[in-house]
């Protein structure tokens, strides 16, 4: 390689090393409050509320910061704590007998808005005006942290094809040849700096996927803090929950000649809800195999 092909080299890959420490200085600059809210998370334990926020759905690769789940997993602690229950149409209702107020004002708040209807699905509990107290409760648990990594990756690989295409041109405009080919006809490098452009490609990819989850020590930390909080719940609750998670589809509400939300009083809603003995079987379900330990969680 001459000394003139080395130059030209060095500076345009100094000039892509100067563009990738631009964008982690942007990273590091945007997350300054995220990071900070990070240090002070770890001398407490995680909330299972915000964890359930955080990791989005009960499998691994879910999307973060999403409501729905976070709401199942404040049914779940309600349900585990006794004041709540669901039957298996994942409707939640007050379980029977006196039961002390939850100390978690989400709960608290969840645990009031079940005095006043005789079963709810979580996914009215998201969307219907009169659990508005809950929603706001439950976004109060929102850990203020980003949802994906964000868009770094797409212009390091951009870079990466300006740098090695303007390289590869300014050493052949210079009548540089290709190092180490016999041939060293500058014209070469129209055909062979796709070459360079795939070493540095798979530089540009270090950076993660825009849509990835960022923090990934505070994943594994909510993983555990939820793991904990349900440790004694029943298999069988968060499968109902998960049940009422979703709105009804159309062929299920016109089978049950239900295309339009009954009323919790009206006399045709769903037999045995109310019902004091129906109530009790389903506190007995509830209580089949406590030490199962099934945990949700990204």
């Amino acid at each position: 390689m001459s000394s003139e092909l080395g130059w030209i080299t060095a500076g345009w890959l100094l000039g892509f090393a100067g563009f990738n420490a631009g964008l982690g200085v942007a990273w590091w600059r945007r997350t300054r409050a995220e990071r900070q809210f990070l240090r002070g998370a770890r001398k407490a334990v995680v909330d299972p509320i915000q964890a359930g926020w955080w990791l989005g759905a009960s499998w691994k690769g879910a999307s973060a910061q999403r409501e729905r789940y976070a709401a199942e997993v404040a049914v779940r602690l309600l349900v585990l704590a006794g004041p709540a229950q669901v039957d298996g149409d994942g409707r939640i209702s007050l379980a029977p007998g006196r039961h002390s107020a939850p100390e978690d004002s989400a709960l608290a708040t969840l645990a009031a808005g079940l005095r006043r209807d005789e079963g709810v699905t979580v996914h009215e509990l998201l969307t219907e005006q009169r659990f508005a107290p809950f929603r706001t409760a439950l976004e109060a648990r929102l850990a203020p942290l980003r949802r994906c990594f964000g868009t770094y990756r797409v212009p390091a690989l951009l870079a990466a094809f300006v740098v090695s295409f303007g390289m590869s041109m300014n050493a052949m405009l210079l009548g540089n040849g290709f190092p180490g080919l016999s041939d060293q006809d500058p014209g070469w490098w129209t055909l062979l700096w796709m070459a360079p452009w795939a070493a540095l490609s798979l530089l540009a990819a270090a950076w993660p996927a825009e849509a990835s989850r960022p923090w990934p020590g505070f994943t594994r930390r909510c993983r555990a803090a939820l793991a904990r909080a349900l440790a004694d719940e029943s298999p069988k609750t968060g499968f109902r929950v998960s049940r009422g998670a979703f709105p009804p589809s159309t062929s299920q509400a016109s089978t049950a000649g239900a295309s339009v939300r009954r009323p919790p009083d009206e006399p045709t809603d769903r037999a045995g809800r109310g019902d004091p003995a129906q109530l009790a079987n389903d506190t007995a379900d509830l209580d089949v195999d406590h030490d199962s330990g099934f945990v949700g969680g990204d």
